[in-house]
């Protein structure tokens, strides 16, 4: 039997895809034609940004996620398509919503293997943006979130958002920075954590 031949690369020249890896995958808000499940590879998913207006302030900046470039990686996030017609209001809304963050192109992977993996767009913060913040200790990092507070909310409740949707979308999937920094902000939080809730 010949072996099977893996799915092409689709080329919509009328459509635009966004990979969405954080709040994007529980609050859009924007128009979508269709949302697809999946992956990009050559990343890890880190709460290396800072947030000095959604989740922090100028004189306390929150930690929200951004992609670092790694060989090993693989981020499970959203594809969402995008029709000609609405890209341009899109990228304008998302530009000033991802403040300090570039648009990239990688490959997505859905979860269906057999839908073909497709370019997509997808924001990054780069190390030279001002509210970049970098690493930290788990507990230095649980700590500016379980603290800060910005427009769109608390910190925390964009951590609690992000691992949340990853059990729901990715029950497998395997981020121990993520639900490391949640453990340990609940930790930080006191009592939050149900006695009947597992990781």
């Amino acid at each position: 039997m010949p072996a099977q031949s893996e799915p092409a690369i689709a080329s919509e020249e009328k459509k635009v895809w966004v990979f969405g890896y954080g709040s994007l995958i529980w609050k859009p808000n924007f128009k979508y034609e269709k949302v697809v499940t999946g992956h990009i590879n050559g990343v890890s998913r880190l709460f290396w940004q800072g947030s000095r207006d959604h989740r922090g302030t100028e004189a306390k900046p929150g930690r929200v996620a951004t992609l670092v470039d790694d060989p090993q990686g693989s981020v499970h996030g959203l594809g969402f398509e995008i029709s000609q017609e609405e890209a341009d209001a899109t990228f304008n809304y998302l530009n000033d919503r991802e403040t300090g963050y570039n648009l990239r192109e990688v490959i997505f992977h859905p979860g269906d293997p057999t839908q073909p993996k497709q370019k997509v767009l997808v924001f990054i913060a780069s190390v030279e943006n001002d509210d970049y913040l970098g690493p930290a200790s788990l507990e230095n990092m649980a700590q500016c979130i379980a603290t800060c507070v910005g427009q769109s909310g608390p910190n925390y409740e964009y951590l609690f958002n992000l691992a949340h949707m990853m059990r729901l979308l990715f029950p497998t999937c395997k981020d121990d920075h993520l639900f490391d920094l949640e453990e340990e902000c609940k930790r930080i939080r006191n009592g939050y954590v149900k006695p009947d809730e597992k990781r």
